[in-house]
């Protein structure tokens, strides 16, 4: 009996954890960028959240020139 409970404890717990994006999925999709951006600034996600850290890197990736000298959106 100990163990069924661990296991829907464990599964509830893990199976609750939010989506990961990764600065590609940040990058590609704008409004995403700026959902996420804003929830880490306010204090809504932790903000060493691996979501919170990938919209960083984005934003940074987002505005830095390019190495054909251009920059980027």
């Amino acid at each position: 009996m100990k163990k069924i409970l661990i296991l829907i404890t464990a599964m509830f717990l893990f199976g609750c954890n939010e989506k990961i994006y990764t600065v590609e999925d940040f990058k590609n999709n704008k409004e995403l960028l700026d959902e996420y951006r804003k929830k880490c600034k306010n204090g809504e996600i932790d903000g060493d959240s691996l979501n919170c850290q990938n919209s960083h890197k984005a934003m940074i990736g987002l505005s830095r020139p390019t190495n054909t000298g251009k920059w980027t959106d």
